[in-house]
């Protein structure tokens, strides 16, 4: 008895599809036994193929025993097929509907492997996942039908519900969320990387982001991805990026988000406006960077071409496969190079301008040189020590930067730091910044910029309360006392951004929204890597804010044509301006990039113009004379 009931446990063990062939063969069985009743005892005569199917249909369909006549062993005998047949059917219904229930319950988990081509990957789940999703669904607008294919090791019934509540997105896009750990080759294989157009690699939100980085990338080369699919994660210590490269091979792009993050906040406390465009350039909502065949302009020089596009902003070249931006303007455009402007849509059709160049307009002269700058820094966090290097890079000798934060790290950090920077000098206090009292002692009016740090020690939600906070008082102090600097903070989340907004900061940055933008526009198009690395490295590229008295005469209306030959006379190249009375408090803070050439503008004392130059300390470096013979620096 306990062998038979071993045998029977394991027969039902073996799923439901055993236990249905089994019912099958008992139905059988009891349609037989039926059978030989019904030929032995029915009133009337039947044959045996007849006898089989009637005892089938009364196992099948209990209701017939209703209509039996003949003698009480005839019907007591077909009362229990019939019972038997209600036992084999309940059963049956009950099997099919675990086993409905047990599929429903594995989809649910997000367990199914996702069948999808040219689609693209997410691995891992952040804040940014939502921003991610939005800006795909702008850059795929022109593909029609697009997947995204999120693996997180979330549930995926909750990832599905915070992307409906966060993210408004076009029917035409699909969105696949599976539950899976993003450094498990056997995970990672569930989103189809193999087949996929680009993987976007999210860091974890925890110290130990960076190991789990390299770790996915090493899962996705162990899922067999192919070299042609577009790998891009980032790295928040420099230190790391070594190893990512080699765990991610030769179709994987990194960014050091440290880094970047720390350089945008640098470049925007020295020029205000600067995370707006920056914002505006990564956004595929906004203005953004092209590649596009050079037309006309074929053997024209890079200089005279900058004043010949109406509604493209001509900043750098393609020769070779090596994308450059502003290169000498005696460069020759070859017929095999490629232009890479500025420009509204990569549909969009450069067009020649009639325009013409206002030299009269013209007022440029030599600049003075870089005066010392005083720069206050309240908080810190991990990019606390790169931010402090960045303004060495930046502000010229004499300079001094002050940390003031309540945060163990400083003062190791800081000590450590001040040996190694040439061109200012550091101090720091352990205070808390939320205080009012302590920020009176500080002496704010006496700062040329004030950069506020969120702290990430918290939770963001709690940093950013702290750094509202500390905004509220400094703003306030500046108004009362008619303090002149530039203001820029840093938020932690994206979705606080209205609330920094509401407090007419001059500018306001979220670190992680502007590296997971570049990370975005280099999984679509991987050409612009070179470009972005160009611009964000200290020794390249890169834009500057700059007085437009120092192009254009104030007051005299010109076109913008005469604003981009005013910015090439100092090796420069414009890419648009700022209105100074719109700089705070609407939408793009005065920003517009990439005007028409034939835009009719009227300069006052506080506009700007935004460029793309080379060399933050020299600003003191003139214009080139005519005739005059133009040295290139390498």
């Amino acid at each position: 008895m306990r062998r038979l009931r071993y045998r029977f446990d394991n027969l039902i063990s073996r799923g439901a599809w055993t236990m249905i062939g089994l019912l099958a063969v008992v139905a059988l069985v009891m349609a037989a036994v039926g059978a030989m009743a019904i030929l032995a005892l029915s009133p009337h005569s039947m044959d045996l193929p007849s006898a089989l199917w009637s005892g089938l249909m009364r196992t099948m369909s209990p209701g017939m025993v209703a209509r039996d006549i003949g003698s009480p062993v005839f019907l007591t005998s077909m009362l229990v097929l019939a019972l038997a047949g209600v036992v084999i059917f309940s059963t049956l219904i009950g099997l099919i509907e675990t086993g409905l229930d047990r599929k429903l319950a594995r989809l649910r988990k997000g367990r199914s492997r996702v069948i999808e081509h040219d689609h693209t990957v997410v691995l891992g789940w952040s804040e940014q996942v939502f921003l991610i999703l939005s800006e795909l669904a702008v850059a795929n607008a022109s593909r029609g039908r697009s997947c995204v294919a999120i693996l997180a090791d979330m549930d995926r019934v909750t990832m599905e519900e915070a992307i409906r509540e966060r993210a408004a997105l076009p029917r035409r896009m699909r969105v696949v969320c599976r539950t899976g750990n993003p450094t498990d080759p056997v995970d990672v294989a569930i989103v189809s990387p193999e087949r996929a157009h680009a993987v976007i690699v999210l860091g974890a939100e925890d110290g130990d982001s960076d190991a789990r980085t390299v770790k996915t990338l090493l899962a996705l080369d162990a899922a067999g991805v192919r070299p042609e699919v577009q790998l891009v994660a980032g790295v928040r210590d420099p230190r790391n990026l070594a190893a990512a490269r080699l765990a991610g091979g030769a179709n994987t792009q990194v960014v050091d988000v440290g880094e970047i993050a720390a350089r945008i906040m640098v470049q925007t406390c020295l020029h205000a406006g600067l995370s707006m465009v920056y914002s505006d350039l990564l956004s595929f909502e906004g203005e953004e960077i092209y590649f596009c065949p050079p037309g006309e302009l074929a053997g024209r020089r890079f200089g005279d071409a900058l004043t010949a596009l109406e509604n493209c902003s001509l900043i750098g070249l393609e020769q070779g496969g090596k994308a450059v931006l502003n290169p000498a303007g005696e460069t020759q455009i070859g017929v095999g190079d490629r232009l890479v402007v500025i420009a509204d849509d990569d549909g969009t059709a450069p067009l020649h301008t009639s325009a013409g160049v206002d030299r009269d307009a013209i007022a440029v002269t030599g600049r003075d040189g870089p005066a010392a700058r005083r720069v206050l820094v309240l908080g810190w966090n991990a990019c606390g020590a790169a931010i402090v290097t960045e303004f060495d890079h930046y502000i010229p000798p004499g300079s001094q930067v002050t940390v003031v934060a309540d945060d163990p790290r400083v003062t190791s950090q800081v000590s450590s730091l001040s040996a190694r920077l040439g061109n200012l000098t550091l101090s720091y206090a352990t205070e808390d910044v939320t205080r009012r009292d302590t920020l009176d002692s500080l002496g704010l009016g006496s700062y040329d910029h004030v950069l506020i740090l969120a702290g990430d020690r918290v939770d963001a939600q709690v940093a950013d309360s702290r750094t509202l906070l500390t905004l509220l008082h400094v703003r306030d102090m500046s108004r009362d006392n008619g303090w002149r600097h530039s203001l820029v903070t840093e938020i932690a989340r994206d979705c606080d951004r209205r609330l920094v907004e509401v407090t007419e900061v001059d500018d306001f940055i979220v670190s992680s929204k502007i590296t997971s933008l570049l990370m975005i526009q280099i999984a679509e198009n991987p050409h612009r890597y070179g470009l972005f690395a160009d611009l964000f490295d200290a020794g390249g590229q890169e834009i500057y804010i700059r007085p437009a008295e120092d192009y254009v005469r104030l007051s005299v209306p010109v076109n913008y044509a005469t604003v981009v030959a005013a910015a090439r006379a100092y090796d420069e190249v414009a890419i648009g301006y700022r209105a100074a009375g719109a700089a705070t408090g609407t939408v793009g803070g005065g920003i517009v990039l990439n005007p028409p050439k034939s835009t009719d503008l009227t300069f006052h004392p506080g506009d700007a113009v935004i460029v793309l130059a080379d060399g933050a300390l020299h600003p003191g470096r003139g214009p080139h004379p005519a005739g005059a013979r133009r040295v290139e620096h390498a």
